[in-house]
């Protein structure tokens, strides 16, 4: 049990421990577990039209119930000339150190894993969010101005009270991505793990992984207040999208996406009203018309 704070401390705590600071802890704490459990623990589905489709998700279990009530849901379509220039956002510079991972297959979705705090942090809005993992969905699920990308990969970050962040990378098709070459073997025999989906996952130790193309600099971005987009859903989520697309060969995508036949792109959901902010540095490049 953590010590009770005194002095001052204690009566401004006292003070803030008003029903919306309640609202904003319990929140917090939901997302801190969300983080915490990757593995969701009633079953969903992708595939349209399922009874566990994503169409179903807010029926399947009450713990999902913000994936169907929820108002601020991921992902969504971002209309770039509709987004709020914002130049006093986070510069989202960060420092990604080689460590040990592993790569992990649920049935549903493909990740890899680092030890905790071994990776590097970014800081968003003055608070410091630690790499947690790497996901990968085929196709995209942001799509930008209606198009869909072939591969999105997410950077989830946490903060010690909780908080999550994520940064999404949209790729499209052209010349390898040189961060996949040193996956290529694990992938492939990833694929070779024939374990039984939902009792298991399949899984396998990477090794040491570099991680410097992954903190090139980020220059724009989009910015705006989201959720998880797997089950159980949990919002105020903040999300930066890059402006920039990289490029991925056709093969490097495949390797992931071969593990999950049906993809495992969650439709995109209403804006229900949120804004969409964009930062664009001096000297930086973006692939959308503004």
């Amino acid at each position: 049990m953590a010590d009770l704070p005194s002095g001052k401390s204690f009566r401004f705590a006292a003070m803030v421990s008003t029903p919306a600071a309640i609202v904003f802890l319990v929140a917090a704490a939901s997302l801190s577990v969300a983080l915490a459990n990757d593995e969701a623990k009633t079953e969903y589905s992708y595939v349209a039209g399922n009874k566990l489709g994503p169409a179903n998700w807010g029926k399947l279990s009450p713990e999902y119930k913000l994936c169907g009530e929820g108002k601020k849901q991921s992902p969504v379509d971002i209309i770039t000339k509709q987004a709020i220039p914002n130049p006093s956002l986070d510069s989202l510079n960060r420092t990604y150190a080689a460590a040990d991972s592993t790569l992990i297959n649920n049935g549903k979705d493909i990740s890899m894993t680092f030890e905790a705090g071994k990776v590097g942090t970014v800081t968003v809005g003055g608070k410091v969010y630690r790499f947690k993992r790497v996901q990968w969905h085929s196709p995209s699920e942001h799509t930008i101005n209606g198009q869909r990308f072939p591969l999105e990969a997410h950077l989830v970050h946490g903060s010690d009270d909780g908080g999550v962040t994520i940064i999404a990378i949209l790729y499209k098709y052209g010349s390898p991505d040189s961060f996949y070459f040193q996956l290529k073997k694990k992938l492939a025999e990833l694929a070779g793990d024939k374990c039984n989906y939902g009792e298991e996952n399949a899984q396998v130790a990477v090794g040491l992984v570099h991680m410097r193309s992954m903190q090139k600099r980020t220059g724009s971005y989009f910015r705006y207040m989201g959720s998880l987009t797997t089950p159980p859903c949990t919002e105020n989520v903040i999300w930066n999208v890059l402006g920039k697309i990289r490029h991925i060969s056709k093969e490097q995508v495949d390797l992931l996406a071969a593990l999950l036949p049906a993809g495992d792109a969650r439709p995109s959901q209403p804006l229900n009203g949120r804004t969409v902010q964009f930062y664009n540095p001096p000297n930086s490049t973006i692939s959308f018309e503004m």
